[in-house]
């Protein structure tokens, strides 16, 4: 099969992975002559829609990330299951997605709770077809194979991912650590953004970061709306405890048993029950999330539509 794909392309981004997986699976990646369309995110949808009006009978899905709830206007929108975040900057509009996306042929999205949202404020079903997660897994390394700070410590926390972005909220982080009686030199920082905060090592291969995930205990990724979180997906598959938060129902879709208030990260890493159940969660979940989430089971989703 011939497949147009469409999606922002960056060093770690996921169309280059949902290519890959189309590509070991037998199929084609052609821009002229399609029979499938498929656009990762709403800033591809014209030029996809362009081919697909080019090309009439190839099929055109529109995937969808997410209707950040942090962007939409309290006064317009009932925004009252997620995290408040303080934003002055709030013009995102659900109609200006909802007149692209019902030009499509199948409408999916990342996450049942995307899925509600499309269907509440879109008024349009979709399908779950989730996103792909990076080449990670567990590597149960010895102590003396662990990335280590400057004082030779292994690092006990990892951050992956935009820290300055508001609805990251590195303030819980930074919060937590600080309440544990830990240092900046126990978090280890992988990212695009620098928090000013920690040992900062820029954005790594997919090797080193799969090193990293397996050298910490926690990943510390509280977010108010994550809408996968690929990292705290990724956390799981190598076993390592992801810092999730109650406050964000996408929590509950994929670590409902582990997640933490929000206001209590620090008292539940010093709990020892708490730990016990989130190692066994991990341990009982990292193989299966790695296939339910590695870019040849997203493709075959994809694939399935058809």
């Amino acid at each position: 099969m011939k497949i147009a794909t469409f999606g922002a392309r960056f060093f770690g981004g996921q169309i280059e992975r949902i290519e890959e997986a189309f590509v070991n699976l037998g199929h084609e990646i052609n821009l002229e002559s399609p029979d499938l369309i498929f656009s990762n995110d709403p800033g591809f949808y014209e030029q996809a829609y362009g081919l697909k009006q080019r090309n009439p009978n190839a099929k055109l899905i529109f995937n969808v990330l997410d209707l950040p709830p942090h962007y939409m206007d309290h006064n317009k929108y009932d925004l009252s299951r997620y995290a408040y975040i303080h934003n002055p900057n709030r013009d995102f509009n659900p109609e200006k997605i909802t007149n692209w996306i019902k030009k499509a042929d199948v409408v999916t999205c990342i996450c049942a709770e995307v899925q509600w949202q499309i269907k509440n404020w879109c008024g349009l079903d979709s399908v779950v077809i989730f996103n792909p997660i990076k080449d990670v897994s567990f590597l149960n390394l010895p102590n003396e194979h662990k990335i280590r700070n400057k004082k030779g410590i292994p690092y006990k926390y990892l951050y992956v991912g935009r820290a300055r972005d508001m609805n990251k909220r590195f303030n819980l982080v930074y919060q937590a650590i600080n309440q544990l009686g830990d240092g900046a030199d126990s978090l280890a920082i992988v990212g695009s953004e620098n928090p000013g905060w920690g040992d900062y090592y820029g954005i790594q291969e997919d090797d080193i970061l799969n090193h990293f995930y397996n050298s910490v205990e926690y990943l510390m990724f509280p977010s108010a709306f994550k809408s996968i979180g690929l990292p705290a997906l990724e956390a799981v598959v190598c076993q390592t405890i992801p810092i999730v938060t109650n406050d964000d129902p996408v929590t509950k879709e994929f670590w409902e048993e582990i997640g933490v208030d929000a206001d209590k990260i620090a008292q539940s890493i010093a709990n020892p029950e708490w730990n016990l159940k989130a190692k066994k969660f991990v341990k009982d979940n990292s193989s299966s999330f790695k296939q339910r989430f590695d870019k040849t089971s997203i493709a075959n989703n994809i694939l399935n539509l058809i």
